[in-house]
């Protein structure tokens, strides 16, 4: 079931979306790179990445992906066939946020290693002399999709239009909130992701970044977000009734 999921959203036209926007970083380092931009290097990498790359391209990839998991097999009427296994409805819910989550990382990080040695290229520095930021991106990219990807799988149990829910959250929630002063930020999960990059990355933009949270603070809590999250679409999906289609 977790390489059906994988097969499935990696295969299906919503990949083409899902795929370009994931092309991003390199589209915008290779531009910066052509154009012969004289302050390219990590620091502009750090500017540029941290508002593009966490903030949209994960976003919008992780609800697209998390409302095929499971509302649009529902609307279908497919899922059905799956829980006709000797498989429990919460191993289903499982299994399927598990693909979800490998699919949008095949899609998500190679782009942002590839952008990264792009950077380092055009910078005229060895590929890893700033490891420490590629580090802080892909283990960001890792925690976040799999955050935003349980919560947004949540929200696909939970309501009848996730995506919609999805992108309210991803795009205006998360935005206002994470930019809000005080401990009011808290309530987002930008702003722990944020927390991780700065307490990963030694020097740059990223290290500005206020908050009193350690980046293993903020990884543990990102982790039990996640976890909670994936126990609270196990739980409503067990409770929910599906009938076969005829």
């Amino acid at each position: 079931m977790f390489f059906l999921t994988v097969r499935y959203l990696l295969s299906t036209r919503r990949v083409i979306a899902t795929a370009t926007l994931s092309l991003i970083p390199v589209v915008v380092a290779g531009s910066l790179a052509l154009a012969h931009t004289a302050t390219f290097d990590i620091l502009l990498f750090q500017i540029v990445m941290v508002p593009l790359f966490l903030q949209i391209v994960l976003i919008f990839v992780t609800v697209v992906n998390a409302n095929a998991l499971i509302r649009e097999e529902i609307e279908d009427q497919t899922l059905v066939f799956f829980l006709t296994r000797p498989v429990s409805k919460p191993m289903v819910s499982t299994f399927k946020y598990l693909g979800g989550l490998a699919a949008g990382l095949v899609l998500m990080v190679p782009p942002m290693i590839i952008a990264y040695a792009i950077t380092q290229s055009y910078a005229g520095a060895p590929f890893g002399s700033d490891l420490d930021v590629l580090g802080g991106f892909v283990a960001t990219t890792v925690l976040g999709g799999a955050a935003y990807g349980a919560f947004f799988a949540f929200l696909s149990v939970l309501v009848r239009r996730p995506l919609a829910a999805g992108l309210l959250f991803g795009f205006v929630w998360e935005s206002f909130v994470g930019s809000l002063p005080g401990d009011v930020p808290k309530l987002s999960i930008i702003h722990y992701l944020k927390s991780v990059l700065k307490g990963v990355v030694a020097v740059g933009p990223a290290t500005t970044y206020r908050t009193d949270i350690s980046a293993s603070v903020a990884t543990g809590i990102l982790v039990a977000f996640t976890v909670a999250s994936v126990l609270l679409t196990a739980l409503v999906f067990q409770e929910m009734e599906f009938r076969q289609k005829a």
